[in-house]
């Protein structure tokens, strides 16, 4: 009985070791070695001033490293771990994408169906999307397709245009960012299908794709185990609890249940092909200098080299490594990004809880997996108003 204990505990040892010393494959083809890569990740998250970390990264379409830095609880000094729920912020957008293609392949909903066809009621009889009534004419020709690839005309936020969502540009003539967009693709889906959002997500991803710890509303076994978020000068924001569902940005996750979502876009499973090629086919060009901000209407051509463009839900851009998908997460305080090459089968996801992550966002993806390609400057991380 001790030699077979002995046996056990060495094979668990050579075990743990292995898993200490893996070889994280990059974008160019060369390696490192994980303890190397946690070493100076732990260093950066220190002299940043990062207060919470989570990173995914995939290899061949399988998680192959996951670890976290910081603190959940910076106060009491409750470190972060990979179980530690996080709020996602915008990258519940592809989650919603990915749930209306479900349901596109269902035959529930159809791309090109102008939306206000599936609404039970005119627009004008709905107080929140009531503003969209001032233009009946071009209100009618959004679609699914157009909220889903931000070209519907609406805005970033209502709040940024007096509380009013009027339509600030002709649907499918620009790329403008919009959460109400998305938002309001979400209400379409609940109108719709008479259900909850986060219970349409639940069956058709979290539990699919076995992601225990996400949700697109909070839920009291979160609080186990969550983490709190800090501005840039280490002030407490606190944690997002989102009681009803945003399909524009109230989940919340971990990196590694993200890391399931994003392999399984990779290797295309759980949607058509057909489903698949629309959601990460260039919906639109985006022609402008920043995504957000005042540059959002600044016309540029800086990015026509790598194609930059919006499928359903994600942004595309082309590297040496061929199409690569992406999308950022930004909250008050929680600060994201996800990227993935899904011809190499390479991916990253990254969790933040700080305000000072997106400034030091360059650095950690060239660290992970070499990713120099990612369109930061467009995402304004390399701003130097972002400091």
């Amino acid at each position: 009985m001790k030699k077979l204990f002995t046996l056990s505990f060495l094979i668990w040892m050579l075990l743990l070791s292995a898993q200490k010393n893996i070889k994280i494959r990059q974008l160019d083809g060369k390696t490192i070695d994980s303890q190397i890569l946690q070493q100076r990740l732990s260093r950066l998250v220190d002299s940043a001033k990062i207060a919470g970390l989570q990173i995914a990264i995939i290899n061949h379409n399988k998680l192959i490293y996951s670890s976290s830095f910081g603190y959940k609880d910076i106060e009491n000094k409750k470190k972060l771990n990979d179980s530690t729920v996080m709020y996602a912020a915008s990258l519940t957008k592809p989650v919603s994408a990915y749930i209306f293609m479900r349901l596109v392949d269902k035959g529930i909903f159809s791309l090109d169906q102008p939306v206000y066809k599936y609404l039970k009621k005119p627009i004008e009889e709905y107080a929140k999307w009531k503003d969209l009534a001032d233009d009946p004419q071009s209100f009618n020709l959004i679609t699914p397709r157009m909220l889903l690839s931000h070209s519907s005309g609406l805005p970033v936020l209502r709040q940024l245009y007096g509380n009013k969502v009027s339509l600030i540009a002709k649907p499918g003539e620009k790329f403008y960012y919009s959460n109400e967009g998305i938002n309001l693709l979400g209400f379409l889906i609940e109108e719709y299908t008479g259900k909850k959002l986060e219970d349409i997500a639940r069956e058709e991803v979290f539990g699919p794709l076995q992601m225990r710890h996400t949700s697109m509303i909070w839920e009291n076994k979160f609080e186990n185990n969550f983490s709190n978020a800090y501005f840039k000068d280490g002030k407490k924001y606190g944690s997002e609890r989102r009681e009803s569902s945003r399909a524009a940005g109230s989940m919340s996750t971990t990196a590694n249940d993200y890391a399931n979502f994003i392999i399984s876009l990779m290797k295309k499973k759980g949607l058509s092909d057909k489903a698949y090629s629309e959601l990460l086919k260039p919906q639109i060009m985006v022609k402008s200098k920043r995504g957000f901000g005042p540059l959002k209407d600044t016309i540029t051509n800086e990015n026509n080299e790598i194609n930059l463009a919006w499928g359903l839900g994600v942004g595309l851009f082309d590297s040496p490594f061929g199409k690569a998908f992406f999308h950022t997460g930004h909250g008050e305080a929680n600060q994201n990004y996800a990227v993935a090459f899904p011809e190499i089968g390479t991916a990253v996801v990254i969790l933040s809880s700080s305000e000072n992550f997106e400034k030091n966002n360059a650095q950690i993806l060239k660290l992970c997996i070499g990713d120099t390609y990612s369109p930061l400057k467009w995402l304004g991380h390399l701003d130097r108003d972002s400091e």
